[in-house]
């Protein structure tokens, strides 16, 4: 597995054809920004395939985890009490990738208590039935995505968790390693070179019009 400018230096080579040097016109910050486009393509389809798939044989909830695991990025978030909210909260340091439902936070688990996940609540969901009697006497444990924070309802909030998230790639480090599966790699490179090849291409034709005018 390799990072967003590993990934980025390859294709460089690729379009030098060899060895990195300094008398370019390509800028590799550029090449790492359609890596990360590629990458998050990528990521999307198959998992927007993947919750397709499962909702045509089941009326469970999404669990591309279980799926596509190696895309998933795991971290432990201390949670503090919001005031305003009166709620224990957590802010992500990484954006999950857009998916349908807010699919692409996959879990949040009690690190103390593993076997205990929260379920996931929408914004709209928690303000229309929080303040119902009924859901409160159920006393359900649960969190809401608000931006880059979580905010856990009911009686169990954790003092820390666990969150399972699909990251964009934009929110990763540039010598983080890019969650992958095997393939990937050469895929991104393979999309990215053909696309400098094709603004080459359409570079050059311009130039030779112009020529020929």
């Amino acid at each position: 597995m390799a990072s967003r400018k590993q990934i980025a230096e390859r294709i460089l080579r690729i379009l030098q054809g060899g060895d990195i040097t300094t008398d370019t016109d390509i800028d590799i910050r550029e090449i790492m920004l359609h890596v990360d486009s590629e990458r998050d393509n990528m990521v999307q389809e198959k998992l927007v395939q993947s919750y397709k798939g499962l909702r045509q044989i089941t009326s469970q909830d999404f669990a591309g985890h279980s799926v596509l695991g190696s895309y998933v990025s795991e971290k432990s978030y201390g949670t503090s009490m919001d005031i305003p909210r009166k709620q224990k909260s957590i802010t992500l340091d990484t954006t999950p990738i857009d998916l349908p439902d807010e699919a692409g936070i996959l879990y949040v688990k009690d690190a103390g208590d593993l076997s205990k996940t929260y379920a996931k609540l929408s914004a709209g969901t928690e303000a229309m039935y929080a303040s119902m009697p009924s859901f409160k006497a159920a006393n359900k444990d649960y969190y809401v995505s608000i931006g880059s924070r979580l905010f856990f309802g009911g009686e169990n909030a954790p003092k820390k968790a666990i969150v399972g998230l699909i990251a964009m790639s934009a929110s990763l480090g540039d010598d983080d390693l890019y969650p992958l599966s095997p393939g990937d790699e050469q895929g991104i490179v393979k999309s990215v070179v053909e696309l400098y090849n094709l603004m080459n291409a359409v570079k050059q034709d311009f130039i030779n019009d112009n020529i020929d005018q």
